[in-house]
């Protein structure tokens, strides 16, 4: 738990440096007089910022030490020339009464799930294999042809690569899950303290509903690399963002809401449908005639997409993959177009129905494949879709009575197309939760709010029930959490990869390693991949030059 820490300091003193520096950036751009954001939005800005640099130099480097060794320059010369100036605690922000100690409990949860062993079984399948080819070569042409997953490209895997600290020597670290965890639920406290002190907002409720619910759908992915957490992380912070920017307009709050959304898509495909909430904000600015503001808007998206989109060429041949429908180029390494569409269609197939064979269940009606999907969720999990579906029962009456504005209710519009989104492609719920739980409380919360405002008493009555429910709840999760066999080796170090055995396989011309069972390879022998591919030919002897499928 200790390194934990160390890590986690550095990570957030050096997102926090290019955070606030790029919002500096934005302010001076767009000649805003308004002191810009900080804080831990400014932490977030900095990781998105760091792994898109990191995203760059993927494509000509392998991640790991120099660059690493020039961001924490860079960092230390906008410290010394005074472009970002070290944050001053600010005397309004209080952890006063009994909310510190609950607090504490949240922070002790988060830093005993880091410390675990990744839970995620897609991490031994597929997460670690792809960290670690970003930690030892630059983009590799064709990976995906050795693996189809190594081309499910995500922005997080860089992020995580980056600060791994395998080229210390010893475990490759995945901390960078719980560091963006820690951060949002620092980011949502203070509305639960005004809603502690009796003062409710639409924004403060939403922050005070996803501390426990962060805990409840995501905790259990602290500890991995995976996209899950991150992509869901994200669309959240969006709509928190998107909610206060109908409170109080501040002027870089589109720009936070772009570069999240845009980076959330790059995280995970899964996430297309925020860039809806994207494509309202640049309509807002053309029609407010904010030609400077829509220019950066479209810089700072290009400029985030882009090596996302590079890195997919480089490694399937595709623009985005797996779409094999949009076939531009004709690289020597690019996947064959039957290998990424039986991709595409595995990945929607196991959503819906797991385990049964992809063409029977694509070719299932939705009348068909959803009731026999509904079956197998969990009562908490039909609540919650359910929820989401019939949110347009509590959003529109509120809009048609002028309770609640509209742009709140647009916000509330795109994430319930996300749900239908996720529904009618791959609806396993882990890829869902982002739109899911956003859809529920936009379609409910405002009429809390309002019931809130008419009652003092029970305005007061909820903020006490708030402050017990959140801290017995947080309690019970702490102890169900605590992991005591593993307790005294975690003290120092979080837990390593799991480790599984391997065994040698062939390709054309080389061998790599391949898993003895269920797909395994987990992060130690390295290359690994799932099954023998006697189709699959190493460009060169150097593994670096990549991966072709012959004929």
């Amino acid at each position: 738990m200790l390194i934990t820490l160390l890590i986690w300091l550095y990570m957030l003193a050096l997102c926090w440096v290019y955070g606030q520096f790029f919002l500096n950036l934005i302010c001076k751009l767009t000649g805003t007089a308004e002191k810009p954001e900080g804080g831990w939005l400014a932490v977030v800005a900095g990781l998105v910022l760091l792994t898109t640099i990191s995203s760059y130099t993927s494509l000509f480097s392998p991640i790991g030490l120099w660059i690493n060794l020039i961001l924490l320059a860079g960092a230390l010369i906008l410290l010394l020339t005074h472009q970002v100036r070290l944050p001053r605690s600010d005397r309004r922000t209080t952890f006063r009464d009994l909310s510190l100690a609950v607090l504490a409990l949240a922070v002790l949860i988060v830093l005993e799930n880091a410390t675990h062993r990744p839970d995620n079984p897609d991490t031994v399948i597929y997460h670690a294999q792809a960290i670690r080819w970003i930690e030892t070569y630059p983009a590799v042409p064709g990976l995906g042809n050795l693996h189809g997953r190594l081309a499910f490209n995500s922005a997080w895997f860089l992020s995580n690569a980056l600060f791994s600290f395998a080229f210390l020597g010893g475990q490759s670290f995945h901390l960078t899950g719980s560091l963006l965890f820690l951060v949002f639920l620092l980011y949502c406290w203070p509305g639960f303290q005004t809603v502690l002190h009796g003062e409710f907002s639409l924004s403060a409720l939403l922050k005070t509903a996803l501390i426990p619910l962060s805990f409840t759908l995501l905790g259990a992915e602290i500890s991995s690399p995976g996209t899950d957490l991150p992509a869901s992380l994200l669309i959240w912070l969006v709509m928190i963002l998107w909610v206060e920017d109908s409170e109080k307009p501040r002027p870089s709050l589109p720009f936070l809401m772009v570069i999240f959304s845009v980076f959330a898509v790059t995280v995970k495909l899964s996430a297309l449908p925020i860039l809806l909430l994207v494509l309202i904000l640049f309509i807002r600015a053309w029609v407010r005639g904010e030609r400077k503001n829509l220019t950066l808007l479209a810089t700072s998206s290009a400029g985030i997409m882009l090596p996302f989109l590079m890195r997919n060429v480089i490694l399937s041949g595709y623009l985005i993959y797996p779409y094999p429908a949009i076939d531009i180029f004709t690289f020597d390494w690019k996947v064959p177009a039957a290998r990424a569409l039986q991709e595409r269609q595995a990945i929607l197939a196991w959503g819906r129905l797991p385990r049964m064979n992809a063409a029977d269940v694509l070719s299932m009606p939705f009348t068909k494949w959803f009731p026999l999907w509904l079956e197998k969720q969990t009562l908490n999990r039909r609540i919650m879709l359910f929820v989401s579906l019939l949110s347009p029962a509590g959003a529109l009456p509120l809009a048609w009575f002028k309770r609640t504005s509209r742009t709140a209710l647009l916000g509330w519009l795109v994430m319930y197309l996300g749900v239908w989104f996720w529904l009618l492609s791959a609806p396993d719920f882990r890829f869902g939760v982002g739109f899911v739980i956003p859809a529920c409380l936009l379609g409910t919360l405002p009429w809390l709010l309002e019931a809130l405002s008419r009652s003092a008493k029970w305005a007061r009555l909820f903020s006490i029930a708030a402050l017990i429910l959140t801290g017995v709840f947080l309690g019970l999760t702490l102890v169900n959490s605590v992991e005591l066999r593993s307790l005294p080796a975690r003290l120092l170090l979080p837990a390593d990869y799991q480790r599984i055995p391997t065994q040698g396989c062939d390709l054309a011309n080389g061998s790599v390693f391949c898993a003895k069972a269920l797909d395994a390879c987990s992060y130690q022998d390295f290359p690994c991949i799932p099954a023998p591919r006697p189709w699959v030919q190493m460009r060169s002897l150097d593994l670096q030059t990549g991966f072709r499928s012959l004929p």
